[in-house]
């Protein structure tokens, strides 16, 4: 079996024997011309845009950053010149984009209706404006840009999360536009083994997120267009309307899409990260925790991810680094990051992982993954580890799919 793979904006080919692979990956659902305005127009839960346009003049439109998916078709559609149109940027605590990734989620120019542009700084506490305290102890601070909105548009993509449930939806006030000490707070609780991918009920991290949206106790002053893409990064299905009717509907929509049954546990997992999600070792290791729960024991999880800003998010990476007890320092002070590191080392005490990444080899030897220089390198040498008849599994689109065995 020949299997074409992406790394970055080039291909890597890996050969496995056919009878010992299984390829997973997520659904194609085709993209529909005129969904997004068909949505708009029928939305779940609430007046469709047109109407909610109607009432309010200052409108706030919240949308993905540089590493989620790019939705700008979806901005074409609404209809915002003759308002006060300011665009945010929810970065949550991730860094500001570049001018290139700017086009890429606005488009050349910036929003095809104009208006001023603002970028969520999560340190920048002189933009923050106090919400209240959350249930489980989360101290909310929001970027002021949603208080002074008579109306918000927010715009998000639902796929499945590893420790939240699934992206999107609420999320678009914590942690998109929270402070950085909100989303730690709330991050924090990613150590709750009820915290898990494709779950909601019971989940203390989507809890926290609801928490901070009915202490805001505007959803009447939120238009949610929520849509899931299918693995052509086209939108493959549209959901709008109220903020938590279009997200629950959306849910549905990316459960279908990217959870991947299989036949069984692999002793040797290929999670392929294609972009946005591959731009550092941060957010690809979203694909680790996506594939390792169908690793058998003593396996080996091999990840593709080109990581051209490297590692990002250093947290994590200098706790691993640093051949600290990993679990007595996150139990002692949890620092946004920690719960990366938590669950790297919990897989390296039952697995291996190698990685192909443009990171420096050493980089990656200094916390217990060995580097290699191309996945067919990678995937032979776990062969002559595991054996011929190791079952092997490839992942495509590793950091949404969802494998799931039996």
């Amino acid at each position: 079996m020949k299997t074409r793979v992406p790394y970055g904006d080039q291909w890597m080919l890996l050969e496995t024997r056919d009878e010992v692979t299984e390829v997973a990956s997520p659904k194609h659902f085709k993209a529909k011309e005129g969904s997004v305005a068909l949505s708009l127009s029928n939305p779940k839960g609430s007046a469709d845009l047109d109407s909610f346009l109607s009432q309010r003049k200052r409108i706030l439109v919240v949308i993905n950053d540089h590493t989620r998916p790019v939705l700008s078709a979806v901005l074409k559609q609404l209809p915002l010149k003759d308002k006060q149109a300011t665009t945010i940027v929810a970065t949550g605590t991730h860094r500001s984009p570049n001018r290139e990734e700017l086009e890429r989620l606005l488009g050349r120019g910036g929003p095809p209706y104009g208006g001023r542009l603002a970028v969520h700084v999560a340190t920048d506490s002189a933009a923050l404006k106090p919400l209240g305290c959350t249930s489980r102890g989360t101290d909310v601070y929001l970027n002021s840009e949603v208080f002074d909105a008579s109306g918000i548009i927010a715009i998000g993509s639902v796929e499945p999360h590893y420790f939240a449930g699934f992206t999107g939806g609420r999320k678009f006030l914590l942690p998109a536009l929270a402070g950085f000490k909100s989303v730690e707070m709330n991050h924090s609780l990613a150590l709750d083994e009820r915290a898990k991918i494709l779950t909601l009920a019971g989940n203390p991290v989507h809890e926290d997120f609801m928490d901070a949206l009915r202490m805001f106790n505007r959803n009447e002053d939120v238009f949610s267009i929520q849509v899931v893409m299918n693995p052509e990064h086209q939108i493959s299905y549209v959901s709008s309307g109220h903020i938590i009717d279009s997200f629950t509907d959306a849910v549905e929509q990316a459960t279908r899409t990217y959870t991947c049954r299989i036949q069984s546990k692999a002793d040797i997992a290929v999670a392929v990260v294609n972009a946005p999600l591959d731009i550092d070792l941060y957010q690809a290791h979203k694909a680790i925790e996506n594939v390792k729960p169908v690793l058998s024991d003593g396996g080996i999880l091999i990840l593709v991810a080109k990581c051209k800003d490297g590692v990002g998010n250093r947290t994590f990476y200098d706790l691993l680094a640093s051949k600290r007890d990993v679990f007595q320092v996150v139990k002692e002070k949890y620092t946004l990051g920690g719960h990366k590191a938590l669950k790297i080392v919990q897989l390296l005490n039952r697995a291996r992982i190698f990685a192909v990444t443009d990171l420096p080899s050493k980089m990656l030897q200094d916390i217990s993954i060995a580097p290699f220089a191309n996945i067919q390198s990678a995937l032979d040498e776990a062969v002559k580890l595991k054996g011929s008849e190791a079952r092997v599994l490839i992942v495509h689109d590793a950091g949404v799919a969802v494998p799931v065995a039996g």
